[in-house]
């Protein structure tokens, strides 16, 4: 098994909001983080049939400040009027489990089960763990599926016929 933990953070990053109608282009100051957590690991069975589990979850919160900027032509940033939220709070949460067993040579057949969760918002402020009740209120989606993945022997095949 192993477990590792990223964490980034950019603190007075000036990005790209908005595009108006008139075409007018809103930047903003923002500070950002990006947090991702994964667990993976394998379990052996024998040289031909393994188990093996991977869990990520990423979350990116991006808060900006009261006052936006508006780009000019010559690229300079000049304070506007714009008043929007663009706060963005955006969440992923996949668990996979996989079964795989090599039934003769280059042969393979695979079980999957996934597990996810998906959610973007504009609730930057909350915390880690308000964050993650808020995560598991959406819809989960779960997915099964069987892959079967079996290798021709084209000079074999060329003798059949």
């Amino acid at each position: 098994m192993v477990y590792e933990i990223n964490y980034e953070q950019l603190l007075n990053d000036y990005g790209y909001v908005d595009n108006l109608d008139n075409g007018d282009i809103i930047f903003g100051n923002r500070n950002s983080k990006e947090i991702t957590n994964s667990l993976s690991g394998q379990l052996n069975f024998s040289t031909k049939s393994s188990l093996s589990l991977s869990f990520r979850y990423y979350w990116s919160p991006v808060a900006y400040d009261d006052q936006y900027y508006l780009l000019n032509d010559d690229g300079i940033l000049n304070a506007s009027t714009y008043l929007e939220n663009n706060d963005i709070n955006y969440n992923v949460w996949n668990l996979d489990l996989n079964y795989t067993w090599q039934f003769a040579p280059g042969s393979f057949l695979v079980a999957q089960y996934r597990n996810s969760i998906f959610n973007e918002d504009d609730l930057s402020y909350l915390d880690f763990n308000e964050n993650l009740s808020n995560l598991f209120e959406e819809p989960i989606n779960n997915i099964v599926s069987l892959k079967l993945i079996y290798f021709l022997d084209y000079s074999q095949i060329k003798s059949w016929l």
